[in-house]
């Protein structure tokens, strides 16, 4: 795999929120209040928000027969 596309697949709201769902709440919750205010598109700022939005909506469906797109690790 090329360095570039490495970087690229990082950059993808799914794998961050896989990142994200690992940390503890608290941490979940501080990372989503920095990122509460509206954000440039397309900023970093604005995949952390989307990526946070992904686990909080993964976190809805925990329990239910929804089968979660977002991985085993959410469920820790």
């Amino acid at each position: 795999m090329e360095e570039q596309e490495a970087i690229d697949g990082l950059n993808r709201p799914e794998r961050m929120a896989s990142a994200i769902g690992q940390l503890p709440g608290y941490m979940r919750n501080d990372i989503a209040e920095l990122v509460a205010e509206e954000q440039m598109p397309g900023s970093f700022g604005d995949l952390i928000k989307r990526s946070v939005e992904l686990t909080a909506t993964h976190q809805e469906y925990q329990g239910s027969n929804v089968v979660s797109m977002m991985g085993r690790h959410f469920t820790k």
